[in-house]
C-alpha cells in the first residue's frame, strides 16, 4: 500500500505539466532556482506511491550535488522517509518492500545490472552521455519513466540527442518542459533584471531562461556545416588513417580515429572507445576491434603513460612520439576548423559532446582550457599536432664556420 502522505502542494503551470508528463522520457529544463529540483522530488514521491514494492533510482552528477541539493530537497518534502535511508549502502529501504537506490552518476556504469521502475536524474545536463545511455537501459524491460531536471549547460548530448529530437517531433517518447527562473512566483523579479544587465545574453539565457546557448570562451567553434553524415571510406580519397588516444581509468579512455585525405581534409570518423574502468589489455582489445573496421596505422597516445605506451608497442601497435604542447596543439586544430579542413561525423557523439563544452577557464590568468570532459579533445590534439612532420626547407642550406666567406659579386 502507498506510504501515507499528508502533503498538499500547488505547482505553477509549467511545473504541473512537467510533473504529469506522459511519455517514457521527460525533461524539465529551467532557469536557476526555477523549482525544477522541487518538482523532481515530488515526481519521485508520486512514483514511490505507484510502485511501493518496486525499484527507483535517484541520481545526480556528483555526490556533492546529490547530498547538498537533490537529497536535501527530497527529504524536505518527505521527511518521514529519512529514517529508512541507509547512507552507507546508498539506499532508501521503504517499509512497503520497495527500494530507492541513491547514486552519483560520475561513474554511470555503477547502476548497470539494475532493473528500475523509475529514475529521477537531477542536474542531468552535467552528466555524461553514458549516464543517459545507462539510464535508458535500466528501464528497458519495465517501460519505466525517466525524469530529468536540469539547467542547460552546453550544446552536448542533452541538446543534440534529447532536446532537438523533441523539438523536431522525431521521437514521440520524449517530452520537454521549459521555463524561466522568473516563472517561479517565489523568484525575485529585481534580481532577474539585475542579472540580465550583468551577464552576457548567452549566459543569462542559459542560467535564467533555461535556453540552450553556446558557452562563452569555447576553445573550438565548429560550424554546423562541418558536422556531417558519415561518408564511406571508399568514397574518400584516403591518404592516412590515424588514431589519437587519451589514456584513462577513472576518467574515460578515449580514442578518436581520423581520416586524412590527399587534399588534406580531416574527418573524425570514430570515437567508440570512450569508456571508464578499462584495463590496458581491454583498451588494446577495443583498439584492435576498431582497427579491423577502420585500418588506422599510427597511434598518438598521451605521453604521460610510458608503461602503457610500451605495452602497446609490444602488442604490435605503431606508436608515435607525442609532443603534448597544449597551446600549439589547439592552434593546429583551430586552424583546420577555420580553413574548413576538419569535419566530424554526426556519429562521433563523444567528440561533439566535448567540443560543445570544451572552454577556457576564465578564473586563470593564463589562458587554459578547463580540465573536464576533454578526453576526446586531447586525443584529437595529440594526433593532429604530431602527425605531419615539419615541411622540408625551401633551400638546401648548410652553413659552417672557420673559413673565409665568399659572396659572389662582392670583394
Amino acid at each position: 500500500m502507498p506510504i501515507p502522505q499528508k502533503i498538499e502542494v500547488e505547482l505553477f503551470k509549467q511545473q504541473y505539466e512537467a510533473f504529469n508528463f506522459k511519455t517514457q522520457f521527460g525533461a524539465a529544463i529551467a532557469g536557476l532556482q526555477g523549482g525544477k529540483t522541487f518538482v523532481g522530488s515530488l515526481w519521485a514521491g508520486k512514483k514511490i506511491n505507484e510502485f511501493p514494492e518496486g525499484v527507483g533510482i535517484i541520481g545526480a552528477p556528483s555526490y556533492k550535488i546529490l547530498n547538498q541539493s537533490t537529497l536535501l530537497k527530497f527529504f524536505t518534502q518527505f521527511p518521514q522517509l529519512k529514517q529508512f535511508h541507509k547512507e552507507q549502502k546508498g539506499e532508501i529501504q521503504l517499509p512497503t518492500g520497495g527500494t530507492i537506490l541513491i547514486r552519483s552518476f560520475d561513474q554511470p556504469f555503477g547502476v548497470e545490472g539494475i532493473t528500475a521502475n523509475w529514475i529521477w536524474l537531477d542536474e542531468a545536463g552535467q552528466m555524461s552521455r553514458n549516464a543517459w545511455t545507462v539510464s535508458r537501459g535500466r528501464v528497458s524491460t519495465t517501460h519505466g519513466q525517466v525524469f530529468m531536471t536540469t539547467t542547460p549547460y552546453d550544446l552536448g548530448w542533452l541538446y543534440q540527442d534529447f532536446y532537438l529530437p523533441w523539438q523536431r517531433g522525431t521521437d514521440p517518447a520524449y517530452s520537454v518542459f521549459n521555463w524561466r527562473s522568473i516563472d517561479n512566483p517565489y523568484f525575485p523579479p529585481d534580481y532577474f533584471e539585475a542579472e540580465k544587465r550583468r551577464l552576457s545574453p548567452e549566459e543569462f539565457s542559459r542560467r535564467y531562461e533555461g535556453l540552450f546557448t553556446k558557452l562563452e570562451g569555447l576553445v573550438y567553434d565548429l560550424p554546423s556545416d562541418q558536422i556531417i553524415d558519415p561518408i564511406p571510406l571508399d568514397k574518400l580519397n584516403v591518404k592516412d588513417i590515424i588514431c589519437g588516444l587519451d589514456f584513462g581509468f577513472h576518467n574515460p579512455a578515449s580514442a578518436v580515429i581520423l581520416v586524412i585525405t590527399s587534399d588534406n581534409l580531416v574527418y573524425a570518423v570514430n570515437d567508440e572507445l570512450y569508456t571508464s574502468g578499462l584495463t590496458q589489455d581491454e583498451v588494446e582489445d577495443r583498439l584492435r576491434a576498431i582497427r579491423q573496421q577502420i585500418p588506422f596505422t599510427y597511434t598518438y597516445p598521451d605521453p604521460a603513460e610510458p608503461d602503457r605506451i610500451l605495452s602497446m608497442k609490444r602488442k604490435g601497435f605503431s606508436v608515435r612520439t607525442v609532443d603534448k604542447n597544449v597551446e600549439l596543439g589547439i592552434n593546429t586544430v583551430r586552424e583546420l576548423i577555420r580553413k574548413k579542413q576538419l569535419f566530424v561525423f554526426k556519429t562521433c557523439r563523444n567528440v561533439l559532446d566535448e567540443i560543445n563544452s570544451y572552454h577556457y577557464d576564465s578564473n586563470k590568468i593564463k589562458e587554459e582550457p578547463v580540465k573536464d570532459k576533454d578526453h576526446a579533445m586531447d586525443a584529437i590534439r595529440y594526433a593532429l599536432y604530431n602527425h605531419n612532420p615539419k615541411p622540408a626547407p625551401l633551400l638546401d642550406l648548410k652553413v659552417t664556420g672557420g673559413v673565409k666567406p665568399f659572396f659572389p659579386g662582392i670583394g
